[in-house]
């Protein structure tokens, strides 16, 4: 029997008491991940193996949906901070899922994400950020009662869509843990094999991303470096992107950057350059062990960020996943597409999954009127 089998066997009987207990979005989700665990420990299955256009050329277009219908919007890596999970203390459901997260991957998740430190957490943050988003469905659900069984939408950044996925039904819990473990650990051995960052740009009308991404690509060419690497890794909203590649790509952006109509720049505070072609060899890893992942069609639309259209099947949930670490994120198309409404029909109640409160504020700057109707779940 393999090791996800056996952690899932040791955690059965918590899931099964929660069948006498009153139901809700997070503990079906807790049931499913049992009942996938049992099947999967009997066939021996589960352990997983070791230029960019502003918009979709093709949105996903409105669909009929109730009045009261639900969007959520998961985070992604970065939102994480030492104390968030902390008002899910006295939530039973919620601190179910960090002990059976931590029965899976082997290391204490509510203690990591409530007292750190904090190095701990930014080395094992998407899993974190991925156990803490879902929990925080069950805040949602005090909070809004009845708001997360009429969720209609669902996407998430970069990472969230992982989250966004397993909500849906597409991905079992089990295997989007190991998953989420797994795209860490090829991200920072990606990140250690060749060095860099990651810079956020505000620019000005007018302004000339592309010519500024050749002259910074020309500038940090050396005999070292032939071909450097700076592209855009995500839209983030109107003018505002976040560059990935080599530093001294980055630093080429920086000195030629107002010329070119950037009005400010501010570098990310993260280990490597993310969803860029310096993250070809963690894409491969992810590919990899998705050849081996179980995968089903979502219950409820999921818009990617890879692309900004609907995940419609397994095979789409698949590709997406494989190109979630190099390909850039679409968060501003995704959120287009996600809120495109004919004219004067109301927005749905958004509900932005903590922690962190980004996703909101990116919302506001895309789609004021879906801002209004949206709520930060704070955890």
């Amino acid at each position: 029997m393999n090791s996800l089998a056996r952690a899932w066997l040791r955690a059965r009987p918590q899931l099964r008491a929660l069948s006498c207990a009153a139901d809700s979005p997070l503990r079906r989700l807790l049931r499913d991940a049992s009942a996938h665990a049992e099947s999967g420990a009997a066939a021996g299955a589960g352990e997983l193996q070791w230029a960019t256009q502003a918009y979709a050329s093709e949105p996903a277009p409105p669909r009929a949906e109730p009045p009261d219908a639900t969007v959520l919007l998961f985070p992604g890596q970065g939102a994480q901070f030492v104390g968030m999970g902390r008002r899910l203390e006295s939530t039973p459901a919620a601190r179910e899922l960090y002990e059976l997260a931590s029965s899976v991957v082997g290391w204490d998740v509510w203690r990591v994400c409530v007292s750190g430190p904090a190095d701990e957490l930014e080395r094992r943050c998407q899993t974190a950020v991925l156990v803490t988003a879902l929990a925080a469905l069950e805040h949602a659900r005090d909070l809004r009662p009845g708001a997360v069984e009429r969720v209609r939408a669902a996407a998430g950044f970069s990472l969230g869509e992982i989250a966004a996925l397993v909500f849906a039904g597409a991905l079992a819990l089990p295997h989007a843990l190991r998953l989420a473990e797994l795209r860490a650990a090829a991200m920072r051995a990606a990140a250690a094999a060749r060095p860099g960052g990651m810079l956020t740009v505000w620019l000005a009308p007018g302004a000339r991303p592309a010519a500024l991404l050749a002259a910074a690509r020309a500038r940090a060419a050396s005999p070292a470096l032939p071909a450097p690497v700076c592209e855009v890794a995500a839209y983030l909203g109107p003018g505002c992107r976040v560059l990935a590649g080599d530093a001294a790509a980055l630093r080429a952006v920086e000195a030629l950057g107002r010329a070119a109509g950037v009005r400010r720049s501010a570098r990310v505070r993260v280990a490597g350059a993310f969803h860029c072609a310096l993250m070809a060899s963690a894409e491969a890893a992810v590919r990899e062990a998705l050849r081996a992942l179980p995968l089903g069609a979502p219950r409820v639309r999921v818009l990617s960020c890879v692309d900004a259209r609907g995940v419609r099947d397994a095979a789409g949930a698949r590709r997406r996943l494989a190109r979630l670490t190099a390909a850039p994120v679409r968060w501003e198309q995704t959120l287009h597409a996600l809120y495109a409404r004919p004219r004067g029909a109301p927005q749905p109640l958004t509900l932005a999954l903590g922690p962190g409160g980004a996703l909101r504020s990116t919302l506001k700057l895309v789609n004021a009127r879906a801002w209004d109707a949206s709520l930060q779940i704070d955890v």
